[in-house]
């Protein structure tokens, strides 16, 4: 005996979409791409056949939409195809289970083989402590590609490994929790910056969060709610503010310029602000004037380039001189070094209130104060080895955290005119 299930009209069924897709997968990809999936979960839902074209033309898109949507899903790791021929075009697609896929705490033979041959490898203790770590945080055992990965960064690239745990943070605050080709994107992205250890990842987040602050009052001030700057949106910003060296003010003057426009875009506001740049004005006198003018912001952006990279040799001079003639001070800050991200991790986990982040506390602040007596009783103030800035408000880029110029560059500014 068989049994057999009838089947209703199509558009009267249900078709089960995972919370997982929607809020770790859905917001940041395309339109068009989250259409074809939810498209195809349907017809897969039913077990009906459908093809790339029938998909195209049923949503009004182009064969090469559709071909570049199952791309971008396949880099996510959320489906997988499987191909009849050599055609890249001949292929049907599996839906992967995103709970398997983010949570699933089984391996495949295949890696925990793997696995042992790591663990029997040269695999350092700090190694093999840090794939726990980021075994945590992915929430998801990792595969033995994965772990292979994490020992190449960290010990054929020399990143240390607080930077592979803080972009696996990074993952998780862009909702790309366990996927480990956005981690691998991070990580290389860093290594390719020079950012190997947590002292310049810092200092270059803080100044990478200043930028994504200013991509929020832009995205406000049009009206997009509920989704990140694309990588594109994002370059066109940039030119506004590092190219045309238009201030935030200037930029929301742009953006005024979208009311009563049905879909304002980017796209949009850049002509505005490129026409303006070409004609060297803008509204209230704020943006450049003229080729002279242009020159001149570019000799002053210079000038602080120059600035930076002087004042950066210097405080390393001091840096070098301090250490060798006070050889304790070099030991007080290899070991905050090492306390600042064991602090940040108990701080992230929850464990602020314990009584071992206390006593890291009260270790770290005696260490800055034994750093600074050492520094006040042999003749040198205690922001001795802090980075040197000739203007501080700006640290000698010119603008301020909320996008506005400084009072330095207005000043060289009007010194030029």
């Amino acid at each position: 005996m068989r049994f057999y299930q009838s089947k209703t009209d199509l558009y009267l069924e249900n078709t089960a979409i995972e919370n997982l897709f929607i809020y770790e997968y859905m917001i940041p990809a395309k339109g068009d791409d989250v259409k074809i999936y939810l498209l195809a979960r349907m017809y897969a839902q039913r077990d009906e056949p459908v093809s790339n074209d029938e998909l195209a033309k049923e949503l009004g898109l182009s064969l090469g939409d559709v071909l570049n949507a199952w791309d971008y899903w396949e880099s996510k790791k959320v489906i997988i195809k499987r191909f009849h021929s050599k055609s890249k075009k001949d292929f049907d697609i599996e839906f992967v289970s995103l709970k398997n896929l983010m949570f699933g705490s089984g391996r495949s033979p295949a890696e925990k083989g793997e696995l042992k041959k790591l663990n029997a490898s040269s695999a350092s203790p700090a190694l093999l402590n840090l794939l726990s770590q980021l075994e945590q945080l992915s929430g998801r055992t990792l595969s033995g590609k994965e772990f292979h990965d994490v020992k190449l960064w960290t010990e054929d690239w020399g990143m240390e490994p607080e930077v592979i745990l803080q972009a696996c943070r990074q993952c998780d605050k862009n909702k790309k929790r366990g996927d480990h080709a956005y981690l691998s994107a991070i990580v290389r992205s860093w290594y390719e910056k020079g950012l190997f250890d947590l002292n310049t990842l810092e200092s270059y987040l803080e100044e990478n969060d200043k930028r994504h602050n200013l991509y929020k009052r832009i995205f406000r001030a049009l009206g997009f709610r509920g989704r990140y700057p694309s990588e594109e949106e994002a370059r066109i910003m940039d030119i506004w503010f590092d190219e045309y060296l238009f201030d935030i003010s200037t930029i929301l003057d742009a953006c005024k310029k979208t009311a009563g426009i049905s879909s304002p875009s980017i796209s949009y506001i850049h002509a505005v602000l490129k026409s303006w740049y070409e004609e060297g004005k803008a509204p209230s006198g704020k943006g450049p004037a003229g080729s002279a003018k242009k020159r001149q912001l570019s000799d002053i952006m210079r000038s602080y380039e120059s600035l930076r990279e002087e004042n950066k040799k210097k405080h390393q001079q001091r840096l070098k001189d301090i250490y060798h003639a006070f050889p304790r001070i070099s030991e007080i800050d290899l070991d905050i070094k090492e306390l600042n991200p064991k602090m940040l991790q108990m701080l992230l986990g929850g464990q602020s209130r314990t009584s071992t982040y206390r006593t890291m506390e009260r270790e770290l602040a005696d260490l800055r104060k034994e750093k600074i007596h050492i520094l006040t009783a042999n003749g040198y103030p205690e922001d001795y080895l802090d980075p040197i800035y000739a203007c501080k408000k700006c640290k000698d880029t010119g603008f301020l955290d909320n996008g506005e110029k400084c009072v330095c560059f207005l000043e060289k500014m009007n010194a030029g005119q």
